[in-house]
């Protein structure tokens, strides 16, 4: 379900877009995010390289309400591609610190995104040693096309042990919320998943068991961050395929994070697995619909009482402010790489959409060159999280 677009002029808030809401304890300023994507732009170490740090404060400085930062793997083994920021041990505080520091002193508000990957990881990071993990064994991951070790339940302690370090870390560093990544086929949807959870124990079966997981890691999330510390959720209402993740069943697990505390859930869709098999991925090549997604996040609307986010296709204000008159807020990735002050441009009076075709081409860079739009000058890149 795609809002129409309105007719009428936006007033002096944007048509809403430029109102402030609650992050738990956090007040955001205005309603557009920019929705975590892997920049590439960090070092070996999982350190942010000072391109990226001047980036970051870059957003900071064009207005976006809620900057949510690539995702920050909680292990070595839970690491996805290589150059990715991290947050599994405290010698990474201090350069993250300066991260956000550049992002406050630009009058921005930063959160860290929280990362498992499993077994979705880039070929070049499977090695015998570190894996890779996922739910249960399989023979052959569909994504990076390598058996697959189930992880034990002393692992599985282990993983929330690291995420909740990571948690730590992050408000240590100085970051103003933290995002657990549950979405797109990474570790905790991979639980999630009927098709790739088949345990038999206490991870697996029901939906409630196989939810465990993630439950887990937000009570462990809170526990480290402290009750006042916003804590916020990435999920796919919609795995991409019938096998996976269905909309009932994300609704059901949001309505139960909701009960337990959580903060917001920013809602998203599709699994590179689900590309594999002749379903979609989340990242939506041009022509791509103005909302693709917003159906899946009224879905999980109706089911919480916490502030919900809406990801995928956004590029007309006069859409988005239709849009927020049914959620809390919209979040962005692929506009804020071509526009880094899309939104001073929106708030200016500009209404015109973004720039950003969603032609991809950002996809093919982020190795050699990192976060990047190829029709924007200032940064040369890519990103692979499709917003």
């Amino acid at each position: 379900m795609t809002p129409p677009a309105s007719s009428h002029p936006q007033g002096r808030d944007g048509g809403g877009i430029f109102r402030p809401w609650r992050l738990g304890s956090l007040e955001v300023p205005n309603r557009l995010v920019r929705s975590a994507t892997e920049e590439g732009l960090s070092t070996a170490d999982g350190a942010p390289t000072q391109r990226l740090v001047d980036l970051t404060a870059d957003l900071a400085r064009g207005g976006v309400g809620l900057i949510v930062a690539g995702s920050a793997f909680i292990s070595r083994e839970g690491r996805g591609a290589t150059n990715v920021t991290g947050l599994d041990h405290d010698a990474l505080i201090e350069p993250l610190s300066r991260m956000c520091a550049a992002v406050h002193g630009a009058g921005g508000l930063l959160a860290a995104q929280l990362l498992h990957s499993g077994s979705t990881l880039r070929p070049v990071m499977v090695t015998e040693k570190e894996g890779p993990y996922g739910p249960s064994a399989e023979t052959l991951d569909p994504v990076c096309e390598a058996s697959v070790r189930a992880l034990t339940k002393t692992q599985i302690a282990g993983v929330v042990g690291d995420y909740a370090r990571a948690a730590s870390r992050a408000r240590r560093a100085g970051f103003d919320a933290v995002q657990i990544h549950a979405a797109h086929g990474y570790l905790i949807d991979q639980f999630l998943s009927p098709a790739r959870n088949r345990r038999e124990d206490a991870y697996g079966g029901s939906l409630k068991r196989r939810a465990r997981l993630l439950y887990e890691v937000y009570e462990a999330v809170r526990g480290a961050a402290g009750p006042g510390f916003p804590v916020f959720i990435k999920m796919s209402a919609h795995a991409g395929w019938p096998g996976g993740m269905q909309p009932h069943e994300a609704a059901e697990v949001a309505a139960e994070l909701d009960r337990l505390g959580i903060d917001a859930v920013e809602v998203s869709a599709g699994t590179p697995e689900a590309a594999r098999r002749g379903g979609w991925d989340h990242i939506m090549p041009a022509p791509i619909p103005e909302g693709r997604f917003f159906a899946y996040a009224l879905t999980i609307k109706d089911h919480v009482g916490c502030p919900v986010i809406s990801v995928e296709g956004w590029r007309d204000p006069r859409r988005i402010a239709e849009a927020l008159e049914r959620i809390d807020a919209v979040s962005l990735c692929r506009p804020f790489i071509r526009e880094p002050h899309l939104a001073a441009r929106w708030r200016d009076g500009d209404p015109a959409p973004a720039k950003c075709i969603s032609c991809n081409k950002c996809l093919g860079l982020i190795v050699d060159r990192g976060l990047g739009c190829i029709f924007h000058k200032g940064a040369r890149g890519s990103a692979i999280a499709g917003a």
